[in-house]
């Protein structure tokens, strides 16, 4: 944890609550982007973006400074994006980011052509993430699309390591056939 980091936090617990702004702004990309892919709709997950750093700030004090700060972030943000699931309990068309607009726009006026595969593949590659149950959706996300660890992913949903490699063994799996089609349709016209 870097040292300004551990200051906010230390000054969080104290009760500034001005130190949890340079938090939220250094985290919400990242808490927004994972809830919209868990809830699977924008307006949900500016709820739970919100709902997590509300409780953040709550519970700033059953931190363990042993543990990372950002992995107690992830745990917080999964937890309230699994709670609003629940709660909804109803599907909603999704949208997973997984490239910045930025790169998109850079894309277009290069090669319209990639766009239009990136934008199929993308099309893809989300409605067979999103046809994953919730458990194997998650582990998918944490560990492809956030880059976390194994371990990192086993701390933030409470279960073993090996849990996670199963989930995502098993999810991979799913996805090799669900995607199968596009990856077959593709080949053949190579």
């Amino acid at each position: 944890m870097e040292r300004t980091e551990a200051l906010l936090i230390d000054h969080l617990r104290e009760g500034d609550e001005t130190a949890l702004a340079p938090l939220v702004e250094k985290y919400q990309r990242m808490v927004h982007r994972l809830a919209l892919q868990i809830t699977r709709n924008y307006e949900d997950a500016n709820d739970v973006m919100q709902e997590t750093f509300i409780k953040v700030y709550q519970s700033i004090h059953t931190f363990r400074q042993e543990a990372a700060f950002e992995t107690w972030v992830y745990k917080i943000a999964v937890n309230q994006a699994l709670n609003y699931v629940k709660m909804r309990n109803r599907r909603r068309e999704s949208s997973l980011e997984i490239e910045d607009q930025t790169e998109l726009l850079a894309d277009v006026r290069n090669d319209p052509h990639i766009l239009a595969e990136k934008a199929e593949l993308r099309h893809w590659v989300t409605k067979a993430v999103n046809s994953l149950s919730i458990k194997h959706r998650i582990v998918v996300i944490l560990h492809e699309l956030e880059g976390l660890t194994h371990p990192e992913i086993a701390s933030i949903l409470n279960c073993s390591e090996g849990t996670v490699r199963s989930r995502l063994h098993y999810a991979r799996k799913q996805l090799r056939v669900l995607l199968k089609p596009y990856v077959d349709a593709n080949s053949e016209t190579l």
